[in-house]
């Protein structure tokens, strides 16, 4: 009888899931393109396929199972399968999952109710702690988990906001925004936002029952909203987003209306989930205040990887004297979309592969200069802030940091530990 898993990929969620099959009893055969050799797989004695997210669907290896119509499984259907009777709660869209995710999280946690936050994260799924029926697992989906899982099966879809990301992966955005709808496929409710048009399209498309939010209300008829002065309004109650001092922006907010409905479907208590937003302490990397030196403030969106996510940090420090460094493996759209905040701009710095593409876009707009590594951009750039008296350092980069950095974590390590050396 076919007992073998073959686990593609070992990284942190490929090393926790051949643990957990060999627990099962369960042969694996495990492959990593850091290895030498291709193992020999006799594919007829192959239960199934899992598979890394960041690896994709034209490796040879998926291949190979799918023409012995082999299942293609992720982290997160073993999760499922281990814990078949948590309560399950998965978010995705393209900015603002990881806050979404966390914030969610920390209202239930908040709550008394017993949680555990992981997936797409950093948390790989089948490392998270065993929950007892009663249990929430909030869990982060991106659109290469989306596309290589079976059915997941959710209590709550949260879907949060489509701009362009990842079209070498998938093509198109088309074929993105369709590997996210997979997250629809079996869930009791969704909880959608309607401030792009992809999602709008996307809402009218449901057949399930859904909770719409909205921010800058512009006459479009939602559940839950956010007015132009920053009120939200839910269930015949306001709360001033205004008040919120780590959600700021209006990006932030749109995280915050989402957590809300599906917090508050949970709990059905507005003025107790309004207090643990109010109580959330935020993520590292997504707008984090790092210091504050000489009247500079150090604010680090290493997060941002793409112009859509670096957009809601110029927005949010409109009006201060932003010092932006910036670059990396830039994205295929680049900077472009960003043109109508280049006059709030004091002085750009430009890091990383991108560096000469966007000295041309940003050539005769901005005052700029090349500094190609992050701890030049970072000293440049206060060197500079400083002598405006009042101003802003901000990593916010638009780009991946594949080419420099392991990941945007370990940029924004980098660039907090730069910023204890400016200040010492």
């Amino acid at each position: 009888m076919a007992n073998t898993y073959v686990v593609l990929g070992y990284g942190r969620s490929g090393r926790e899931s051949e643990k957990y099959l060999l627990s099962l009893g369960h042969d694996v055969i495990v492959y990593d393109d850091g290895q030498n050799k291709r193992p020999s797989i006799t594919w007829q004695d192959v239960v199934g396929l899992v598979q890394s997210p960041g690896i994709s669907c034209v490796h040879p290896i998926h291949l190979a199972a799918k023409a012995a119509n082999v299942p293609v499984l992720t982290d997160i259907n073993l999760l499922q399968k281990r814990s078949p009777n948590i309560k399950y709660i998965g978010i995705t869209g393209t900015n603002g999952k990881s806050t979404s995710t966390a914030l969610i999280g920390h209202i239930l946690k908040e709550a008394g109710l017993k949680v555990a936050v992981g997936g797409n994260i950093g948390v790989p799924a089948l490392s998270l702690d065993e929950l007892d029926y009663d249990g929430w697992y909030v869990l982060e989906l991106s659109s290469y988990q989306l596309e290589l899982s079976t059915d997941i099966d959710l209590d709550i879809a949260v879907w949060v906001n489509i701009s362009a990301d990842h079209l070498d992966r998938h093509g198109s955005i088309e074929n993105y925004v369709d590997a996210k709808k997979r997250i629809f496929n079996r869930t009791k409710l969704v909880c959608i936002s309607l401030d792009d048009a992809y999602s709008r399209q996307v809402s009218d498309q449901l057949l399930i029952p859904a909770k719409t939010i909205a921010t800058e209300f512009k006459n479009c008829p939602a559940d839950i909203w956010i007015d132009a002065g920053g009120m939200l309004h839910a269930e015949g109650t306001v709360f001033n987003c205004n008040d919120l001092e780590i959600l700021k922006g209006q990006h932030n907010w749109q995280n915050t209306a989402l957590a809300f409905a599906a917090c508050n479907h949970i709990l059905n208590n507005p003025e107790d989930v309004w207090q643990y937003i109010e109580s959330f302490p935020g993520l590292a990397h997504r707008q984090q205040m790092v210091a504050k030196v000489s009247q500079v403030e150090f604010v680090n969106d290493s997060k941002a990887t793409n112009a859509d996510a670096c957009e809601k940090a110029l927005k949010t420090y409109m009006g201060q004297n932003i010092f932006w460094i910036l670059g990396g493996v830039a994205k295929t759209d680049g900077i472009d979309d960003l043109k109508p905040y280049f006059l709030h701009i004091k002085k750009a710095y430009l890091i990383g592969e991108a560096e000469d593409r966007f000295a041309d876009t940003l050539n005769g707009q901005i005052v700029f200069e090349k500094c190609a590594t992050l701890d030049v951009a970072v000293f440049n750039a206060y060197r500079d802030a400083r002598l405006e008296g009042s101003a802003v350092v901000l990593l916010s980069p638009a780009c991946a940091s594949f080419d420099q950095f392991r990941d945007y974590e370990h940029r924004g390590e980098e660039f907090i530990q730069l910023v204890a050396k400016v200040s010492q």
